[in-house]
């Protein structure tokens, strides 16, 4: 079975009429030679003029197979291989050890599935020697749709941190399965503050993470100031929402037990730098050269909201709104930036992707995902093979034919 990547250039094959016109309109008058008699002449055998014919439908032939080659060069033949695409059980790491996912790996293993890893190049379980952080499932789904198999059968744990950058396309060749939630228990932490203690602890599920804090006296305990951080965002009109979603983050922050901010907001016009304070600059115009804690906006591909240039300088790489909020864990990167107690209770955080969520509603007309899960075999190496043989063959016999 044949395919063509690109059937448009079939047009080309209109191009035969040409070789197939040069053909009938080159036929040869013979010359006119004046002669006393005819006595000494002979009539010329009809071998000879078969031999003649043959030879014009021979390079007639060639030159259409040149012409057909070209034109499935373009055109991008593909030939239907008689191996079989494989197929993929794909997992994140960990999970083929839980009881009722396992049997259903070992199902599919034995029906001739591969395990592999959903993780960058999805190795197979003995070429993986280190446990990778956190995957981006939506890089790895893209990486997943362009890979050459015919099905894949996926066991993820949805949690929303494993969802950065652009959201892909469904491939329907791919099924995904979420792990079942497991409860687990979490530590509390305790943080001093003054001549109290806050207890915290947390309860996640599906859907949300409850933090509950408990207040209780600290007997004996040294009493220790609570610092306050000075922040100011600094912004102009274009980033006037910006400016209030990064104000709110922070005001959740500033909720927490054992930290507090003292937030201040200036336009970039009046500003004017406080060498105690951190920076926030989201303005249009360039940041001034300082010597704070300073982090500017600057929209950048990276799957990192945060990310740190120099010692006293980070760099925003989104804009932000309620997305960013959600799916780039604002408030955590922020409690990251802090240095505060939230990251280390973030990583229990069990809130999942729901599926309606997950993927593009945006499907591209061209995506062809039978292409993509029968096995073609390229033969361009060959049809170039063919077209320099053609070419060279051609070429001699129209030299020995003066064509």
């Amino acid at each position: 079975m044949m395919q063509l990547a690109n059937p448009m250039w079939l047009w080309g094959l209109l191009g035969l009429a040409v070789p197939l016109a040069i053909h009938l309109l080159s036929r040869k008058e013979g010359k006119v030679i004046k002669v006393g008699s005819l006595r000494h002449l002979a009539d010329s055998t009809t071998r000879q003029f078969q031999s003649v014919k043959l030879n014009e439908l021979l390079l007639l032939a060639l030159r259409s197979v040149l012409l057909l080659t070209v034109v499935a060069l373009l055109a991008g033949l593909l030939l239907r291989s008689s191996a079989s695409l494989p197929k993929w059980v794909v997992v994140d790491r960990g999970v083929e050890q839980h009881n009722e996912i396992g049997r259903i790996i070992d199902s599919l293993t034995n029906n001739d599935y591969e395990l592999r890893y959903l993780e960058q190049g999805f190795p197979l379980p003995k070429d993986t020697m280190s446990e990778e952080q956190t995957p981006n499932h939506w890089f790895l789904a893209e990486q997943l749709g362009k890979a050459k198999i015919s099905e894949a059968v996926v066991f993820i744990r949805a949690y929303m941190y494993g969802f950065k950058g652009k959201r892909p396309p469904k491939p329907d060749h791919i099924m995904w399965f979420d792990v079942p939630f497991k409860p687990v228990s979490l530590p509390v932490v305790s943080v001093v503050e003054g001549d109290s203690i806050w207890e915290v602890s947390e309860q996640p599920d599906e859907e949300f993470t409850e933090f509950t804090t408990r207040s209780a006296d600290a007997k004996g305990s040294i009493t220790v100031e609570m610092p306050i951080k000075k922040v100011v965002i600094v912004s102009d009109e274009e980033h006037s929402y910006d400016s209030k979603v990064l104000e709110t983050a922070l005001l959740v922050l500033n909720d927490l037990p054992g930290f507090r901010m003292d937030i201040q907001s200036e336009s970039a016009t009046f500003f004017s730098a406080n060498e105690e304070a951190v920076v926030f600059w989201l303005a249009s115009a360039a940041a001034p050269a300082l010597e704070n804690d300073f982090v500017f906006m600057e929209e950048a591909t990276s799957d990192d909201l945060l990310v740190q240039l120099s010692p006293k300088q980070w760099q925003l790489t989104k804009r932000l709104n309620k997305r960013v909020v959600l799916e780039d864990r604002l408030i955590v990167e922020l409690s990251k930036f802090f240095d505060t107690e939230l990251p280390l209770m973030a990583e229990s955080d069990r809130r999942t992707m729901p599926e309606a969520w997950r993927w593009s509603k945006v499907v591209p007309a061209e995506v062809d995902v039978d292409n993509k899960t029968t096995n073609y075999a390229d033969i361009n190496q060959w049809l170039v093979v063919l077209l320099v043989l053609t070419l060279v063959i051609e070429r001699l016999v129209a030299w020995r034919r003066g064509q």
